[in-house]
């Protein structure tokens, strides 16, 4: 019987894929002989064949330069198939229950670490290995860390990641763990020189507590981003890049409240940045500034007729939140965009089925 799986969550982002994690092709005896011979740990990935979250780990996390950077310093690493040749007894001896679990051991077997399901947040990844490999890392050493005074980038970077992983914890965000994760950040980077700012060692910073272009940190980070040093800049491009996408995103899909004069400062950020001249944006501009003017008949009709010119993303955002732009409209433009997607379940996959069918009830009155 095939075990639970942990499903990842979902974050629609673009990575940065300069660098991989070196998973080597060594039998666990010889993996253990190699990190003793090289003073490293061992770091082991368990996943199976079918398990979907270990592929999108696979494909999508473990390229990332950070994650690469960060275990191939610190670990020999190797994957086993939890149902193929040494897989079972390891994954018996290790308690493995659901995939992909993480192991960390030192070379004589010790246990440093398990962590079991995955995550597209690389930093937040590799952030919280380094939390459970480093006694000097514990939530009570960094929080006396902090309230002592300590401010280095290092302790910054893990006391507010921890705050971050406490948010999802339980079934119910908590929101008030986020502020304060963010507030830390915030308080640190009003601390930092302007030279401090652009160092590499601050990445993180704008990597991960940037929400939209519109924030200071993110705005900072724009009108400085040719300052940076060199090992970082393409860092801080990807991330200037996705936020303005995720604000179009967000605008597109009604997710935040249409402001003409942020959207104006948006859209010519986009430009000035060359960032539509292959014309990504162009139908989403439409879209949004259609869905401005209140006129809903004709936004259903911008849908049927220029809906297949929107990119994946911006298709998928649109539809997770679809029936929510016509909470105000009579029934008859609910109708027909009802009409709309049910005609637009054909070119759907299984996964976007599920959520769209959702948004589909609501209109026709049979969901909330």
């Amino acid at each position: 019987m095939k075990k639970i799986i942990l499903f990842l969550s979902v974050s629609l982002f673009t990575f940065s894929l300069m660098a991989q994690t070196n998973f080597r092709n060594l039998a666990y005896k010889e993996a253990l002989a190699a990190a003793k011979t090289e003073k490293k740990l061992v770091f082991i990935d368990f996943y199976t064949s079918w398990c979907g979250p270990c592929k999108m780990m696979m494909n999508n996390v473990f390229p990332m330069k950070n994650v690469g950077d960060y275990l191939n310093a610190k670990f020999v690493c190797i994957k086993i198939d939890a149902e193929k040749g040494e897989g079972p007894e390891l994954a018996k001896r290790y308690q493995v229950k659901a995939y992909p679990t993480f192991i960390a051991i030192t070379p004589d077997e010790k246990i440093l670490m398990t962590k079991v399901g995955g995550t597209m947040d690389g930093n937040a990844f590799i952030g919280s290995i380094d939390r459970l490999i480093d006694p000097n890392k514990t939530p009570e050493r960094m929080r006396q860390r902090y309230e002592s005074g300590e401010r280095t980038a290092a302790l910054i970077s893990a006391y507010a990641g921890m705050k971050m992983e406490e948010v999802y914890k339980n079934r119910q965000p908590d929101m008030a763990k986020k502020d304060e994760a963010f507030k830390i950040v915030q308080d640190y980077f009003n601390g930092l020189q302007d030279k401090e700012r652009l160092a590499e060692e601050n990445l993180f910073i704008y990597t991960t507590y940037t929400g939209n272009t519109t924030d200071a940190i993110a705005q900072y980070m724009i009108a400085n981003r040719d300052r940076f040093v060199p090992a970082i800049k393409s860092d801080i491009s990807d991330r200037i890049r996705e936020l303005y996408r995720m604000d179009v995103l967000n605008y597109l899909s009604a997710q935040v409240p249409f402001d003409q004069e942020q959207y104006d400062i948006m859209k010519k950020g986009i430009t000035d940045l060359g960032l539509n001249k292959d014309g990504r944006y162009t139908t989403a501009f439409r879209f949004i500034e259609s869905y401005s003017k209140g006129d809903l008949d004709a936004f259903m009709t911008l849908c049927e007729k220029e809906y297949d010119k929107l990119n994946e993303d911006f298709q998928s955002f649109l539809m997770y939140n679809f029936a929510n732009l016509f909470v105000n409209a009579d029934e008859a433009v609910k109708k027909r965009a009802a009409k709309f997607i049910r005609h637009s379940f054909l070119n759907m996959d299984a996964t976007m089925i599920v959520f769209v069918a959702q948004q589909l009830m609501q209109l026709e009155g049979k969901g909330h």
